[in-house]
């Protein structure tokens, strides 16, 4: 599973949860009696609702590029990585040497395979969605640690996905419409309120979100 990278911009999905808990159920809050497992189904609707078109979740996969499975062997070839269709991978670091088990060198992106020269450098290859690496960072004893990090849109699953702190209101007014809306009986003028109130922050996020640089 992907880990959580956060940084002062983002929250965890599993914070989020914790915090609409204490927020916004309880005696005498405005859902006084909803469990964790339906807060964490609602969030994660919510969650699956914005990643069509305003949210990307920050992620992290780190692996021995000797023994990873997509890695080519021989020096001919550039040793690669094949990201899913839905990542969009925005940094990269390597261990200091090879056998290392944590990426501390930031790595630089080059515009053609052609350019990379040394350790440092990688190529991203559009068109056949694989990060290229230079040949003997794979070559060697035990190769080298590569870790890179990524957004995505695959929320629905992972409570370790690294939501923008500028989208946390917008979905703690998404979670809120979305339980209240599945009580009995709900008060239609309450749900009238509660979806604008969603709608607007929604909205607010998303403009927000289209002119943030997350590198």
């Amino acid at each position: 599973m992907a880990q959580t990278v956060l940084t002062n911009a983002f929250i965890s999905l599993n914070d989020v949860i914790n915090n609409f808990l204490i927020a916004y159920t309880g005696p005498g809050k405005m859902i006084p009696d909803a469990k964790r497992t339906e807060v964490i189904f609602h969030a994660r609707r919510c969650l699956q609702e914005f990643a069509y078109d305003t949210l990307k979740a920050q992620f992290s996969e780190s692996f021995n590029l000797t023994n990873s499975a997509v890695a080519a062997a021989d020096q001919s070839k550039n040793p690669f990585i094949q990201p899913a269709d839905n990542v969009s991978v925005i940094s990269i670091k390597r261990s200091t040497a090879a056998g290392g088990t944590a990426a501390t060198v930031a790595m630089t992106e080059v515009a053609t395979a052609a350019l990379i020269v040394n350790n440092d450098q990688y190529f991203i290859d559009y068109v056949a969605k694989t990060v290229l690496f230079n040949p003997a960072l794979a070559n060697v004893a035990n190769g080298f640690f590569i870790s890179y990090v990524y957004l995505s849109n695959a929320l629905t699953t992972d409570e370790g996905a690294a939501i923008p702190k500028l989208a946390e209101e917008a979905l703690y007014a998404c979670m809120i419409y979305s339980i209240m809306s599945n009580r009995d009986n709900p008060d239609p003028n309450t749900l009238q309120r509660l979806l604008i109130s969603k709608i607007a922050l929604l909205d607010l996020s998303k403009s927000r979100l289209v002119f943030t640089n997350f590198t």
